[in-house]
């Protein structure tokens, strides 16, 4: 059996509400509760993979300064947030009147997982991507084996939706909470169950 502890970074902090995606932003790292909680939940010496991206890899080492122990480290790119291309900096407000305009506009993604932002990706291609990554963990990984992930809300919605079955547009509207763990276990089938979410 395989366990997959997901982790979603810490908060962002001065985004000024505008959309960020897989660009490189500050984030909240001062709740120490909520760290103390992660680390007692997430398993000792474990495989750890974090995103290319700043705010997951200094979730992480906040983890390790609270007592999170592990065997190794690999950054991976897969993990990254999605890429929202020229939409991202735009505010918010001005997206959704856009995405509206277009017909497009998805009240639980700023915009339909199919729609793909100019120079960035749909969610449906950062799916693909991190179904990939999965598959590889999933390969690369013997039974009994513990691995951590420091990643962010759109792959770990995709995560889930592809250890369930379910439909992206279906796990979109799921909220995956900051600094908060999910857990998918995987049987010697690959077939996986979603232990807990946001714990």
């Amino acid at each position: 059996m395989i366990k997959i502890w997901w982790v979603r970074h810490a908060p962002v902090k001065g985004n000024k509400k505008c959309c960020y995606g897989n660009n490189e932003v500050e984030c909240d790292l001062s709740d120490a509760i909520s760290f103390n909680n992660l680390v007692s939940i997430l398993p000792k010496n474990s495989f750890v993979y974090t995103s290319n991206l700043s705010r997951t890899i200094k979730t992480f080492k906040v983890a390790v300064e609270k007592g999170f122990t592990y065997k190794n480290h690999i950054k991976d790119s897969r993990l990254n947030e999605q890429n929202l291309g020229d939409y991202t900096g735009m505010k918010y407000d001005a997206l959704e009147y856009l995405m509206k305009e277009k017909n497009i506009y998805d009240k639980n993604w700023l915009m339909s997982f199919k729609h793909s932002p100019p120079n960035g990706e749909s969610f449906e291609k950062l799916s693909e991507r991190v179904c990939n990554f999965v598959d590889d963990v999933l390969k690369n990984h013997t039974k009994n084996s513990d691995v951590v992930i420091f990643s962010h809300g759109g792959p770990i919605r995709a995560a889930i939706s592809y250890a369930l079955n379910y439909s992206l547009e279906n796990i979109i509207p799921l909220d995956i909470k900051n600094t908060k763990v999910s857990l998918l276990e995987y049987d010697e089938n690959k077939d996986a169950r979603l232990i807990y979410l946001n714990k």
